[in-house]
């Protein structure tokens, strides 16, 4: 095995993108009203490498996804991590004057803590916020949040 398998099986968040990247790709094609052979082919893969790419798989080829979005008329469009402002009681809090499901991005979010945090109720927040708030520091903040 390679070194670059081994770290991508081994990676959570590797696990949660194919699957996901998986099963776009899965609707997608039946939405088109392609079988996995059709696909394939057009694609210019083996039906298992299709198989594969739609169980989301970590340790196919990239080459391999897009010869398969390409192949159903797909880009793939990166974009910022985004949290629903209603699943943390003190971000609801601090975003107010924002619609009960809207969206933020990770670095907005720490944002409104950094701003607001004289009004953070630090006694109720629930753990899940906490650890919210402390991935958020380590990966936006260098490991300070900024009060």
């Amino acid at each position: 095995m390679s070194y670059i398998r081994d770290v991508a099986t081994d990676l959570p968040c590797a696990t949660k993108l194919t699957r996901a990247l998986g099963n776009a790709l899965r609707t997608a094609r039946q939405a088109e009203g392609l079988t996995q052979a059709q696909l394939a082919q057009r694609a210019g893969i083996a039906r298992q490498k299709l198989i594969q790419l739609e169980q989301g798989k970590p340790g196919v080829a990239m080459a391999a996804y897009t010869a398969a979005l390409d192949a159903l008329g797909l880009q793939l469009a990166l974009q910022p991590t985004q949290l629903r402002i209603t699943d943390y009681p003190q971000l609801k809090r601090l975003a107010w004057n924002r619609p009960g499901d809207d969206l933020v991005t990770e670095r907005d979010a720490l944002a409104l803590y950094e701003r607001n945090w004289r009004l953070v109720d630090q006694e109720q927040m629930p753990a899940r916020e906490r650890e919210l708030l402390q991935r958020l520091v380590q990966k936006h903040g260098g490991g300070i949040l900024h009060v």
